[in-house]
C-alpha cells in the first residue's frame, strides 16, 4: 500500500474507531413501560420519558472529531469527505448531548435535514406535497399479519442468506420501536411483532439486503473503510435505497406508503409546534392506536414532546426514495452500470456515486462484493426503468380529467332509449 492509502487508511480507522460510542436510535430509543403507562392513562397526558445515561461525554467526542478534522490538511476531494464526516460526527455527538431540549432539533436538521427541504436537481419539487399524496392513498386490500416474530427471523434469514451466507446475523428484539433494525452486521425483529408475508420479505431486503449489504461492501475497502459507516449525510439515500429495495423486488404496498408520507407530515407538524397528544391524535385518524403511538414516538424520540423540536429522521424516507429512484434510472441509462455499482460499495449519498467510482478505477476504492437481489436481473430492471419512463410522460391530472368526460358521457342516468329500427335489430342479434 502506498504511503498516499497509507494515510487516508489511517484517517478512515480513526474516524471508524471514535464513532464506536455513537449509536443514535439505542440513546433516545423509549422504554416499552413509556407506550405502556401512555395508555393506561388513556392517552390523555403526554408521556413520560427519561433517557439513560450514554455512558461517554458526547460534547468531548464531539471536540476529539473537530480535532481529527483539523488534523486533515488537503483539498482533494477524498480528504473534503473524510473533514465532512467528521463535522457530522460532531455533530450526532451534540445533538444526543441535547436529547429532550430544543438544541436537539437543530442539530437532527443539520444531519438528517428538514422535511420542507428541496430536492436538490429538482427544486420546483414540493417534498411536502409528495409526502401528502403518499399519505392520501386509499387503503388497499389489507394482507393480514400471519407471521410471529420468530416465524419472520426464520423467513428474514431464509431471504438473506443465498445472497450474504453467515456474514448477516438475524435476530429478535426487545428494545426496538420499528419492527426492524439493522446494524453493521445483523438485522433484528422487534419481539412480540406479527407480520405479513410480504412485510417479512420487505424487511429482509430493506434491512439486510441494502443497510447490512452496504455496511459488509463498504467495511471490505482497503483504504476508505469509513464507507462501512457511511459518509457525510448517507442516510437519505442509505433508507431510500431500502424503499427502492422493497418496491423493486415486488415487497412495498400502499400501506407502506402511506406511513411513509404520514411520517414526514408527522414531523412537519411537530417541527411547526404541535405537541405529542396532537400528532398521536392525528395518527389515530388513519392509524390504530398502538400503530399511531409509535410512529408518534419515531417522530418524538430525543425531541421535546410538547412541540417545536422533533427528530428529523423520518422525513428522509419519502426524498431518499424519490433521489434514489431517479438516480437508479439515470445511472441505467449509461453505456455501463459502473456509475451503478459504485453505489453499492459502501454507505454513501447518490451524490457522491460518481466520486466513488472514480476511486474504484484508481484503485483507492473496490467494488461491491455483495450486490442487492433486485439487481442481479439485469434485463427485468431495465424493463421497469423503461416503464417507469414511458408513464411519466402522460399526465395523471389530464388523464382523470378526460375519463371524467367519459363518464358523463356514458351515464345513462334517466335516459329514455328508443325503440329505433336500428336498436331493435341489435336487440334481436343479442337475443339470438
Amino acid at each position: 500500500m502506498t504511503d498516499a492509502k497509507s494515510y487516508l487508511r489511517r484517517l478512515s480507522e480513526e474516524i471508524v474507531a471514535l464513532q464506536k460510542p455513537l449509536r443514535i436510535l439505542k440513546a433516545i430509543n423509549w422504554d416499552p413501560k413509556v407506550h405502556a403507562r401512555f395508555f393506561a392513562d388513556k392517552g390523555r397526558r403526554l408521556p413520560q420519558v427519561d433517557y439513560p445515561p450514554l455512558g461517554y461525554d458526547a460534547l468531548d467526542l464531539a471536540r476529539q472529531f473537530l480535532a481529527l478534522k483539523k488534523k486533515i490538511h488537503g483539498r482533494n476531494p477524498v480528504e473534503e469527505l473524510l473533514r465532512a464526516k467528521c463535522q457530522e460526527f460532531a455533530l450526532v455527538a451534540r445533538m444526543l448531548h441535547a436529547r429532550g431540549t430544543p438544541d436537539f432539533f437543530r442539530y437532527s436538521v443539520k444531519v438528517f435535514g428538514d422535511p420542507r427541504d428541496r430536492y436538490i436537481a429538482h427544486p420546483g419539487v414540493d417534498n411536502l406535497k409528495v409526502a401528502g399524496l403518499w399519505a392520501s392513498r386509499p387503503a388497499a386490500r389489507q394482507e393480514r399479519p400471519i407471521l410471529t416474530s420468530e416465524q419472520a427471523v426464520q423467513m428474514v434469514r431464509g431471504v438473506i442468506e443465498p445472497h450474504l451466507g453467515r456474514a448477516c446475523a438475524v435476530r429478535e428484539s426487545s428494545r426496538l420501536t420499528a419492527n426492524a433494525a439493522a446494524g453493521s452486521t445483523k438485522v433484528s425483529v422487534r419481539k412480540g411483532a406479527m407480520f405479513t408475508l410480504r412485510q417479512a420479505r420487505a424487511l429482509a431486503h430493506h434491512e439486510g439486503l441494502w443497510h447490512v449489504l452496504t455496511s459488509l461492501n463498504g467495511f471490505r475497502q482497503p483504504v476508505l473503510t469509513v464507507l462501512g459507516v457511511g459518509l457525510a449525510r448517507f442516510t437519505e439515500s442509505q433508507e431510500g435505497g431500502g424503499i427502492v429495495s422493497e418496491y423493486m423486488t415486488g415487497n412495498i404496498t400502499d400501506d407502506r406508503y402511506i406511513e411513509l408520507g404520514q411520517r414526514t407530515l408527522a414531523v412537519d407538524m411537530a417541527a411547526r409546534g404541535a405537541d405529542f397528544l396532537q400528532v398521536y391524535r392525528h395518527l389515530c385518524e388513519r392509524f390504530e392506536p398502538q400503530r399511531a403511538a409509535q410512529m408518534a414516538e419515531r417522530v418524538f424520540r430525543g425531541g421535546v414532546l410538547q412541540g417545536g423540536a422533533p427528530f428529523t429522521k423520518d422525513a428522509v424516507y419519502q426524498r431518499g426514495y424519490c433521489r434514489t429512484y431517479n438516480f437508479i434510472r439515470i445511472a441505467l441509462a449509461k453505456p455501463d452500470l459502473s456509475l451503478l455499482t459504485a453505489f453499492f460499495a459502501g454507505k454513501m449519498r447518490v451524490d457522491d456515486a460518481p466520486l466513488v467510482r472514480e476511486l474504484i478505477e484508481e484503485g483507492i476504492c473496490i467494488g461491491p462484493t455483495y450486490l442487492p437481489e433486485w439487481y442481479l436481473d439485469q434485463d427485468w430492471l431495465h424493463a421497469r426503468i423503461t416503464h417507469s419512463i414511458t408513464v411519466n410522460r402522460f399526465s395523471v391530472k389530464r388523464g382523470r380529467a378526460y375519463f371524467a368526460e367519459r363518464e358523463a358521457a356514458a351515464d345513462l342516468t334517466g335516459v329514455e332509449f328508443t325503440t329505433a329500427p336500428a336498436h331493435e335489430a341489435t336487440m334481436k342479434l343479442l337475443k339470438e
